[in-house]
C-alpha cells in the first residue's frame, strides 16, 4: 500500500469525499460531483486540481449531450484504474 496515498487522503477531508464519490460513480460530471461532495467552489477546484496533478483522479473531456453545448466539452472524473484497488482499501 502506498503511504503517500494514505497521507494524501487523510490530509484533507474533501480529498476522501471526492475519491469516494468518483469511485461510487465513475465518469461523474463536475457539477454532479460538486453536489455530492459539498464544500465551497474554490475548495473543490483546488482539491480536484491537486488530485489530478497526483494522478489519483483523472479529468477527462467528454462530448456534451446536446448540440447547443457540443462546442464546450464537459469535464468528467474517473479514479486512476492503476491505483483504484489501493484507494478502495484506504476508504
Amino acid at each position: 500500500m502506498n503511504p503517500d496515498l494514505s497521507e494524501l487522503l487523510s490530509s484533507k477531508p474533501i480529498y476522501r469525499a471526492i475519491v469516494r464519490a468518483v469511485i461510487q460513480k465513475p465518469y461523474v460530471e463536475r457539477q454532479e460531483l460538486a453536489g455530492m461532495v459539498g464544500g465551497s467552489e474554490e475548495e473543490l477546484e483546488a482539491a480536484l486540481s491537486e488530485l489530478a496533478e497526483k494522478m489519483v483522479v483523472l479529468e477527462l473531456a467528454s462530448q456534451a449531450d446536446s448540440s447547443l453545448e457540443s462546442r464546450v466539452p464537459k469535464k468528467v472524473y474517473l479514479v486512476n484504474p492503476e491505483i483504484e484497488a489501493q484507494l478502495r482499501r484506504l476508504l
